[in-house]
């Protein structure tokens, strides 16, 4: 016997494997024993973990027994359910193996994952010397990997909650793109596809589908919500285009060529701009205060007075915003001393509506006590 010890290198098959796959009995002990288990077991399943763990234990030996340290090779098995019957049977098995002769403690190779349980079990028996952990491209943790993969694509195609983003968006953006295209409309083939996939990210990223969701779902009135909130953007839009289309070309074209020149004629794009859009901008904002106030009248909710101060708060800051464009643009010192009165009568009638609104909530809450 060698100076080291004496030492067994075992190979631990926790599910039973190679007894389901093979029929042979385990414990099996001996170089010769152990390869022909690993041949077979490697012909019954190529891509069966365990058949390159065995082999891994064979090489194992031999490089210890190269290097003049007495040494036995032996595998075991459990069962297939892994658990306490599987544990048992292995710490049957290897006082079996451990009988036959004087060993000084274990060397366990293992393919990792499940088969590492067993380690307490076998310390109970004699010491573990070593682990030697072969990592293996289609081990068990690999595997449990590509099922939990497999089981999300299958998700993400079946589930409707998620195939509608995963496939219905890109099919639709292929569909259109293949129609442009079949007609020869490429850049527009190029710009659908921009825009089905900006719109689709948009919708996604502010969680819009969501929330037109729960309006909806909220009663009639969330009907009146969402018509108010569609029309009033797109009148809005409508505004920006106007204010947009309303800027002079040749300070533009200036501003343009000199980005600099913003800072001398940036006050009066503004004013141009405030004054195309205002007027569209202003009805927009209305329109979807129009119907939150028609929604709450629906419902019955105290915020109805809420929004209408806010109608009147946009009534109040038309003219002064009006004048402000006009200021911006080129306006004399009667304009700027007539913005401040429009100011100062904004502020007056606020003040008297917002105090006739909390009076009479103040009231209402009272006589509900």
């Amino acid at each position: 016997m060698s100076e080291g010890g004496h030492f067994l290198i075992l190979s631990v098959d926790r599910d039973d494997d190679l007894e389901v796959k093979t029929r042979i009995r385990t414990p099996i002990q001996g170089r010769e024993a152990v390869q022909d288990a690993a041949t077979r077991l490697a012909l019954a399943d190529p891509e069966e973990a365990d058949a390159n763990a065995l082999f891994a234990t064979i090489k194992k030996y031999e490089e210890l027994k190269a290097s003049g340290v007495d040494c036995e090779v032996a595998s075991v098995c459990g069962t297939a359910d892994r658990g306490f019957d599987a544990d048992r049977k292995i710490r049957r098995e290897v006082e079996q193996l451990l009988s036959r002769g004087n060993y000084t403690g274990i060397i366990l190779v293992s393919d990792g994952g499940d088969d590492e349980h067993v380690i307490p079990v076998l310390q109970t028996l004699k010491p573990i010397i070593s682990v030697e952990r072969i990592v293996i491209k289609h081990s068990k943790t690999v595997e449990e990997t590509y099922l939990v993969l497999g089981r999300y694509l299958r998700m993400l195609v079946f589930d409707p909650h998620y195939s509608k983003w995963f496939l219905g968006v890109p099919g639709l953006m292929l569909l259109f793109a293949g129609v442009l295209v079949v007609f020869q409309y490429v850049i527009a083939a190029q710009l659908a596809t921009l825009l089905i996939l900006g719109g689709a990210f948009f919708i996604r990223g502010f969680n819009i589908d969501r929330s037109v969701a729960g309006i909806l779902s909220t009663g009639p009135y969330g009907y009146i919500r969402l018509f108010s909130i569609f029309s009033s953007s797109l009148v809005v839009l409508v505004g920006l285009s106007f204010g947009v289309g309303s800027l002079p070309s040749p300070v533009v074209n200036q501003v343009s060529l000199s980005p600099s020149l913003i800072l001398v004629y940036g006050a009066l794009l503004f004013g141009y701009f405030l004054k195309g859009a205002l007027l569209f901008v202003w009805a927009g904002i209305g329109i979807y205060a129009i119907g939150a106030l028609l929604a709450h009248l629906v419902r019955g909710s105290v915020r109805a007075w809420r929004d209408g101060v806010v109608l009147v708060m946009l009534a109040l800051l038309y003219l002064p915003v009006d004048l402000f464009s006009t200021i911006l643009i080129g306006g004399t010192k009667e304009s700027t001393i007539l913005l401040i009165s429009y100011v100062l009568v904004g502020l007056a009638v606020i003040f008297g509506v917002t105090s006739t609104v909390y009076a009479r909530l103040r009231l209402r809450s009272l006589t509900k006590e």
